[in-house]
């Protein structure tokens, strides 16, 4: 199956079908490929990143970022401890637990999202390093749920 692909830089657009390497970066480098479209690069600016966006935005990831996420939170309120994954500081998820739901529920609803925002959640659930897994990190969790919530709207770009 070929996938066409739109890619641009400024004003210029061209259209080319997704090759074997797009497809392969786009697997084997998806993680560093979430960070960038975490940080807004755009995923127009190669093959790899758009077919990643692609991916991230349709309707099986976000449902399962979303069962994700209220699993990390019913597992903290429960007291789960899972040893064959890294475990999520328990007082942070507790405290940001109403957030991360509403995070949860939107991913999970029908309608059009930002693939900005998505990324973001992916990063959030996959960086070790960040604050799900930090201990004391419950205002940088609070405020990266913010903004991921706010970067998951689609904003008219007329």
């Amino acid at each position: 199956m070929s996938t066409l692909l739109l890619l641009g830089s400024g004003e210029t657009v061209i259209g080319r079908r997704a090759g074997l390497r797009d497809r392969l970066m786009a697997r084997l480098r998806a993680g560093a490929l979430d960070r960038e479209l975490a940080r807004g690069v755009a995923p127009e600016s190669c093959g790899a990143l758009t077919l990643r966006a692609r991916t991230l935005i349709g309707p099986s990831a976000r449902a399962t970022l979303a069962r994700q996420l209220r699993r990390v939170v019913s597992d903290a309120r429960g007291g789960h401890v899972w040893l064959s994954r890294v475990s999520v500081r328990r007082p942070e998820v507790l405290d940001a637990a109403d957030e991360l739901d509403v995070l949860a529920a939107r991913l999970a609803a029908p309608g059009p999202v930002d693939v900005r925002g998505v990324a973001q959640v992916q990063v959030l659930l996959t960086d070790g390093t960040g604050p799900l897994y930090f201990r004391g990190a419950t205002d940088e969790l609070r405020a990266r749920v913010a903004d991921a919530l706010r970067r998951l709207e689609v904003l008219d770009q007329r």
